[in-house]
């Protein structure tokens, strides 16, 4: 169907939307209007705000890809070398299945990670999460609140990529498919 990436990224920004807000945290969709985030949430005193950047596939695992379990999600331009604390990226994973009803999953990452693994050299921008890494980033809602109370756990997580996300090789370039 034409145009069905703008639908699958639109329910992906309000399945993030659903998510905060069914744990109590306010959140405000941009509908386009912020360039390259798609989520704002706010401390509920206003002091401190966090940006969402909501990449959205329908089924990213990859069993075996580059000898690694992990999953993939399309990314800007604008990635590559973009980070702050307060920039986050949520990777949902649809999981859409022909078999079965679709079972989404979040993945919290903090900017840096996706900014220090996406190449500018790459025609296609792509970040990749191996298995090894997911145990930090899938479905941690809990760092949000954590981030918000200044937990020191947490902006560790913001400012250092742990290698099990990060040392591991990847391609010199991304093919396209």
């Amino acid at each position: 169907m034409r145009g069905q990436s703008q639908f699958v990224g639109a329910a992906g920004q309000h399945y993030v939307a659903y998510c905060l807000g069914i744990r109590g945290i306010h959140a405000a969709i941009t509908l386009g209007n912020v360039p390259d985030v798609d989520v704002i949430i706010a401390k509920p005193d206003g002091s401190l705000a966090l940006s969402i950047q909501v990449k959205t596939s329908q089924w990213a695992l990859r069993p075996n890809r580059y000898g690694k379990e992990l999953c993939e999600w399309d990314v800007s331009a604008a990635a590559v070398n973009r980070f702050s604390d307060n920039l986050w990226y949520t990777f949902v994973d649809l999981q859409k299945s022909a078999t079965s009803a679709w079972n989404p999953r979040v993945f919290l990452v903090p900017s840096l990670w996706v900014a220090k693994f996406v190449k500018d050299d790459w025609s296609r921008k792509m970040y990749m999460l191996p298995v090894e890494a997911w145990s930090q980033c899938l479905e941690r809602w809990d760092r949000i609140g954590a981030f918000f109370s200044g937990d020191p756990d947490t902006l560790h997580w913001c400012r250092n990529i742990p290698p099990e996300a990060a040392d591991w090789e990847y391609p010199s370039e991304v093919p396209v498919p």
